[in-house]
């Protein structure tokens, strides 16, 4: 369906958002970045804060919502967990809408797709604790204490999600 002006109209990745079970605080969190309005050192400056510009995980580029979210260093590790459990090829999206449209197409069973849905919530708000802990706090995790609190989050929720289920942490991961 084209709108008006002859272009296919701009979808919004709201099920990818809204629809995974997880908490509300996150789904509120995971809708900042992917309108690009969380407040990184890009977006402050836009609204004319003056402040030194430092990227807090990697120290590579200017903190923008897409660098820090999809194109870390220290990101691309999380996302390369959950990936190479479920076995596939994938090319980083450069922008976060593409991502939740293209994480959601992913070919997965039924069974699996609350699982898989809540992956991009899971790392994004890995991140963003781990960049405000060093930001505001001056603490730093490495990155295996990072990894290790990503899958510990995911296994949390899969757990809240599936309260009578009793697999082991392993099962959880390997049904990704």
């Amino acid at each position: 369906m084209l709108n008006q002006d002859g272009q296919q109209p701009s979808l919004w990745p709201w099920k990818q958002i809204w629809k995974p079970k997880i908490p509300f605080k996150v789904s509120c969190f995971t809708w900042l970045p992917a309108r690009e309005a969380i407040l990184t050192h890009e977006n402050l400056k836009k609204r004319k804060f003056s402040m030194c510009s430092r990227y807090y995980l990697c120290g590579e580029e200017l903190e923008t919502v897409n660098h820090l979210f999809l194109q870390c260093r220290i990101i691309s590790q999380l996302w390369r967990i959950f990936i190479s459990l479920r076995g596939f090829a994938w090319a980083m999206p450069n922008r976060i809408t593409h991502l939740l449209y293209s994480w959601g197409e992913v070919g997965v069973g039924a069974a699996d797709r609350d699982r898989w849905r809540i992956v991009p919530a899971i790392i994004w708000w890995s991140v963003w604790k781990e960049r405000n802990a060093r930001c505001f706090e001056s603490k730093s995790c490495d990155i295996q204490k990072i990894q290790l609190n990503c899958i510990r989050l995911f296994c949390f929720w899969c757990k809240q999600m599936y309260l009578e289920d009793t697999d082991s942490i392993l099962d959880i991961l390997g049904s990704c």
